[in-house]
């Protein structure tokens, strides 16, 4: 490969690596990554002539000055300072590309890609960054070693001369053995950067904390939903949530029918539930542990629960769950517990930024029907609201509950009228209301919908029997990842139900069709691969992006412990392994700097620095006194072209044979390409031990003389 394509390539893809980095945080639209995409494949066509134009470079410098203004003028307007510079990082690199003449504009463009790297660790912290550093371990070996030796050509023969065109062109430097051999260096380099990561004390990011928290929108959990809502997503993949249930039978099922509560609504107008906001109130914390309506007791169902960040900051409660455990966030290195609130129509909610999927634990109550609620007056009226227009639905009701008068009865007799009997199915279609009532086209026309079409049914016709009801939505179903050890909520698992108040007690209702199509586990490669790569994703964030200070102090109390064993110490070897104490508040990590140790390591470092300047000094001297003058520089590389042509034709040089021997020899043998080698042979023999000299043109003339050796030899016929 030659150099020079060689050279564009690897940066080609160190840049790009860069940009993908910051494209992974959510400062780009899909508009400006498009953009950004077209304008880095359009800068890979910028060569000479176009470079060579005065008036070229001056565009980029006006526009970079441009450019500037704007994204200032964006920020005055109201546009996020991160975004705004994230931004212009992004075109300064594309700049830099679309104007690539030399060494120096090679690390300008090695030098915006490693912060490039530096902010996407700030901007995302999802597994496709750590694909982006990996590459970025590998590459950067490349990109350094390459535009080191076109820095030091450069230096050689000077800027834009037939001699730095000549070595530009040469198939000498890009070689398998090159790339190779410089991704060996990605080894210690990543094994250096490990070990960094691991010792180095981390005590929190402080404003960064929350830049790269990438927040995804599921239908139903905002402060309205409209019917329909949940049947665009139905068939959507995506992992949302993971759950560790403690006693699970094994082996596992491939599929549970976990019900997980998010939020209810309390008001229905033409075919829209909205939430009636109010004022929340922190829920009591004991250590770690919220009590949502009790504190956990030894009997209680324990779950472990794995949220990715949603918009809207919902924790999601299996059903009878009574207390939860959140852990706290580390921040200079002490525990910072989250606020963790309660508002009226059980929406709790969580403080607090989101780096990374939040790990929580849920205690449930089993077999518990119901839970109580204290309800202000005004919500309490609300939860029985029927719109105007609704009669028909009214006598609906009337006619199914017949002459129950118990209300878990009439209940009963509605859920099933609309879950069970044929009366109604379950489709992925939403019906087609043509401007009219949606409730009234699914209940009396069309008698097929989603699960909020259900759920609103149920919820209305109890209201116009006088009995509260609301509708809630939440996931109900999960799949067993086998690669991960858990199971695994995806967006497609997104449902809605109905509560309704029976003695004082919010009771659970689910008029939906059952259907196995809805909450079937998936197969097949596709699927085992998805979960796979989110089995990754969760020990990605767990080992990772969620690794802090207390990990660190966890991490060396087990070594010093295991060290002290290995002595017949058994003081300290047991650490505490309460259920509290993955995040007991230790205080501060005892850490009590020394001046003396402080001067002794700088000392070191010191010295180590003088040392390395020293060899670095006595090395380029020592290379002065060697260097040859440029006529037998020149006549050195020469006949090393030479003598490769040579052993890939199958004619090396034996290491006791003189050139002139070894040439002669060849014509004697009726070698094809005796002449040349006898031509290169004393064009060397003179640069390099006589008084004639080897002018620019004349070697790269005896270079391409010398390259064409193997393909005369192969022409030649054989005997």
């Amino acid at each position: 490969m030659r150099f020079a394509f060689a050279h564009k390539l690897v940066t080609y893809l160190f840049a790009g690596l860069g940009l993908i980095a910051l494209m992974l945080g959510t400062t780009f639209s899909s508009v400006g990554s498009l953009l950004l995409i077209v304008a880095f494949a359009a800068s890979w066509f910028a060569e000479p002539p176009l470079l060579e134009r005065p008036g070229y470079s001056r565009f980029w410098n006006i526009a970079a000055i441009v450019f500037l203004f704007i994204q200032i003028g964006r920020v005055i307007a109201g546009e996020a300072t991160l975004s705004a510079g994230v931004q212009y990082a992004a075109f300064l690199q594309i700049s830099r590309l679309s104007h690539r003449k030399t060494a120096a504009d090679y690390q300008q463009i090695t030098i915006l890609g490693f912060l490039h790297l530096i902010a996407g660790t700030a901007l995302s912290a999802g597994l496709d960054y750590a694909v982006v550093f990996f590459g970025f371990v590998v590459v950067m070996p490349w990109m350094l070693a390459l535009t080191h030796i076109r820095k030091e050509l450069e230096t050689q023969h000077g800027v834009d001369t037939p001699m730095l065109r000549g070595e530009l062109d040469s198939r000498e430097f890009a070689t398998p053995a090159f790339f190779g051999g410089t991704t060996l260096l990605a080894v210690p380099l990543f094994v250096l950067t490990a070990a960094m990561f691991f010792a180095f004390p981390r005590v929190g990011f402080g404003a960064l904390s929350n830049l790269g928290a990438r927040t995804q929108s599921v239908a139903g959990f905002g402060d309205d939903v409209e019917l329909g809502g949940f049947g665009t997503i139905r068939d959507d993949p995506t992992v949302v949530m993971r759950i560790k249930p403690k006693n699970r039978p094994d082996p596992p099922q491939r599929s549970i029918t976990v019900r997980l509560r998010g939020t209810s609504f309390d008001r229905y107008r033409e075919g829209r539930w909205s939430r009636t906001q109010s004022n929340a109130v922190e829920l009591q914390r004991r250590r770690n542990r919220y009590v949502v309506f009790r504190p956990a007791e030894p009997e209680d169902q324990e779950y472990e629960i794995i949220l990715d960040p949603m918009e809207e900051a919902v924790l999601f409660l299996p059903e009878g769950t009574v207390a939860l455990q959140v852990p706290p966030q580390v921040r200079a290195g002490r525990n910072r517990y989250r606020r963790i609130t309660h508002a009226p129509g059980l929406d709790i909610r969580y403080g607090g930024s989101v780096d990374a999927p939040l790990t929580y634990k849920a205690f449930t109550k089993p077999k518990r029907r119901g839970f109580s609620e204290h309800l202000p007056a005004a919500f309490r009226k609300r939860y029985v609201e029927v719109p105007d227009g609704y009669e028909r639905v009214a006598a609906l009701a009337q006619q199914v509950v017949g002459g129950a008068s118990n209300p878990y009865v009439q209940a009963q007799h509605i859920e099933r009228y609309l879950r069970g009997g044929g009366n109604f199915r379950y489709t992925l279609h939403q019906p087609d209301t043509e401007g009219r009532d949606p409730l009234h086209v699914f209940l009396f026309e069309a008698k097929a919908g989603h699960c909020e079409y259900f759920s609103t049914a149920m919820a209305i016709m109890m209201r116009s029997l006088g009995l509260p009801a609301r509708n809630v939505t939440g996931f109900l179903g999960a799949d067993y990842n086998p690669y991960g050890d858990y199971y695994a909520v995806r967006n497609g698992h997104a449902h809605s139900w109905v509560e309704v108040l029976i003695d004082e007690r919010w009771v659970t209702f689910d008029p939906t069709p059952a259907s196995g199509q809805v909450f079937a586990a998936p197969s097949g490669f596709s699927v085992k691969l998805r979960q796979m790569v989110d089995a990754m994703r969760v020990r990605w964030a767990e080992y990772i992006v969620e690794y802090n200070i207390r990990d660190q102090a966890r991490a060396f109390q087990g070594f010093a412990a295991w060290y002290r064993s290995l002595r017949g110490d058994r003081r300290g070897t047991q650490l505490n392994t309460g259920e509290d104490s993955s995040n007991q508040d230790l205080g501060p990590i005892p850490f009590r700097p020394d001046w003396r140790w402080f001067v002794a390591i700088m000392s070191v470092f010191g010295v180590g620095v003088l040392f390395v300047r020293w060899r670095r000094k006595r090395r380029r001297q020592s290379r002065a006194g060697r260097r040859l003058d440029p006529d037998r520089d020149r006549a050195v590389r020469l006949y090393l072209s030479l003598e490769n042509s040579l052993r890939n034709a199958g004619q090396a040089r034996p290491p006791d044979v003189t050139p002139t021997e070894h040439a002669e020899e060849l014509g004697r043998s009726g070698f094809p390409a005796a002449d040349e080698v006898r031509e290169v042979t004393d064009a060397y023999l003179a640069a390099r031990f006589g008084e004639d000299g080897l002018p620019p043109h004349d070697y790269h003339r005896l270079r391409r003389v010398s390259r064409s050796i193997r393909s005369k030899a192969q022409r030649a016929p054989t005997a």
